[in-house]
């Protein structure tokens, strides 16, 4: 007996990977943003012709914490969580033609469990949709 499975591969593609320094800035300037402790996300929405397309990018803050391996301990969860949980937002926004593009900033200060990381972030994500679609 063989089992297919018929889910999309989650992935972090190249093309969903925030880095252009342009829209980062816009981004911050627009501050549209939500909070879920230890997380803050911001994002900026543009129109777009041909349809849905999601760039994501993730940060943690060298003022609370100093060594360069807790911060990249700490992205790297936050880019395994969004990879995992991405679908909620193509899911919810596929139908749109916008261009959506965020950051995910860790701002506690200590760190918490990965449950808690994965929590925190379905919170955040499905909270973002709800304010997209509220305001279209």
């Amino acid at each position: 007996m063989s089992i297919t499975k018929t889910t999309q591969r989650l992935t972090f593609n190249k093309s969903e990977r925030l880095k252009s320094r342009k829209v980062i800035q816009s981004i911050f300037v627009q501050n549209r943003h939500l909070k879920i402790y230890p997380f803050k996300l911001v994002w900026l929405t543009e129109p777009d012709e041909q349809n849905f397309s999601l760039k994501m990018g993730v940060t943690a803050t060298k003022r609370l914490h100093k060594l360069a391996v807790t911060r990249n301990f700490i992205k790297r969860r936050m880019r395994e969580c969004l990879r995992l949980n991405k679908m909620l937002v193509y899911n919810k926004l596929s139908n749109k033609n916008i261009k959506l593009s965020f950051m995910l900033m860790y701002i506690g200060n200590e760190i918490v469990t990965y449950q808690e990381f994965d929590k925190k972030i379905k919170q955040l994500l499905i909270r973002l949709t709800e304010k997209i679609n509220k305001t279209d």
